[in-house]
């Protein structure tokens, strides 16, 4: 007697993490699966397994596939793609050269009239690291582009002379901030509070300190790095702030380091986010004060600081 073959079923096993709504139905999944505890829904048409974290690079490359017009990252997910530091973003921002009146939940589609400057960034198409920046300029407020700038250029392929040449001879919404951001974009900056401080400390007439300034011990052969510096009156400023007190080793390490660099003549002034952001003629005045007792002469501050933190 001859048998029939097998027929292969349809596994929902073989769908991958991210997926879409046709992908789900042509493994048998109805949309009452769907709705089961599984799977979430990202926005229409498209679901995630749930308990799965994929990398935002991932998660782009799926949205650029599942949503219609789509082309490239753009605005906060560009930003975030290049380990940019912006405020939250409860969507993902997606770019296009095709007019499409998106209404997705979960999906900002921008469209472009003019081509963008574009880049691949861990296989990903997206705005480049001056496109972006130039883009983020529109809505983002003066210190939070410093903020984004400064960890732009520490994460991302670019340097601060490249954000500068970028938006130079822009002439869009946002480009004349974004130049005047740009000039004082600075490499090396390790969070958003150091980046806030400076320009806090620049705003207010304060010379521009060095930047993670690295100090040599020859006796030891070891260098101690400050996170803003003046070194010609050997006076260190510094951000404290609760991560420091939450991760002991750290903060013990800190500790030592500040002995050591006091030590060697150095004077710290020491700066955490409810002084900086409720006193901040308060903290410029501890650090003019600190340059004085070090030899330093007193700087007459100004009250520009007042456009940004008053």
């Amino acid at each position: 007697m001859a048998f029939p073959e097998p027929i292969d079923l349809p596994d929902a096993r073989s769908l991958p993490d991210l997926f879409t709504t046709q992908e789900a139905y042509a493994v048998g999944l109805t949309r009452r699966d769907l709705e089961r505890d599984d799977y979430r829904r990202l926005f229409r048409g498209a679901y995630a397994r749930v308990g799965t974290d994929r990398p935002h690079a991932e998660l782009l490359k799926f949205a650029l596939r599942a949503v219609p017009s789509a082309q490239f990252a753009a605005e906060h997910s560009a930003a975030r793609l290049y380990g940019g530091v912006t405020p939250p973003a409860s969507s993902l921002h997606l770019g296009t050269r095709v007019r499409h009146n998106c209404t997705l939940d979960g999906i900002r589609l921008r469209f472009y009239k003019n081509k963008p400057d574009l880049a691949i960034h861990k296989g990903v198409l997206a705005t480049s690291p001056g496109q972006t920046f130039l883009d983020m300029s529109r809505s983002l407020e003066f210190v939070d582009l410093l903020v984004f700038g400064d960890s732009l250029v520490r994460n991302a392929p670019c340097r601060p002379a490249y954000l500068r040449n970028f938006v130079a001879d822009k002439s869009c919404h946002g480009a004349a901030q974004a130049r005047e951001v740009a000039a004082i974009v600075r490499s090396r900056v390790r969070s958003p509070n150091e980046s806030r401080l400076r320009l806090l400390m620049v705003s207010g007439g304060l010379p521009e300190p060095e930047v993670n300034y690295l100090v040599d011990d020859e006796p030891t052969f070891r260098s101690r790095e400050i996170d803003l510096a003046f070194p010609e009156w050997k006076v260190a400023v510094e951000f404290d702030g609760r991560h420091h007190i939450e991760r002991v080793g750290q903060w013990n390490k800190d500790i030592l380091r500040r002995e050591d660099l006091e030590a060697m003549g150095w004077r710290f002034v020491i700066i955490t986010s409810s002084s900086m952001y409720a006193e901040p003629l308060r903290v410029l005045i501890r650090i003019t004060d600190k340059i004085v007792s070090a030899g330093g002469p007193r700087i007459a501050l100004r009250d520009d600081w007042r456009r940004h933190f008053g």
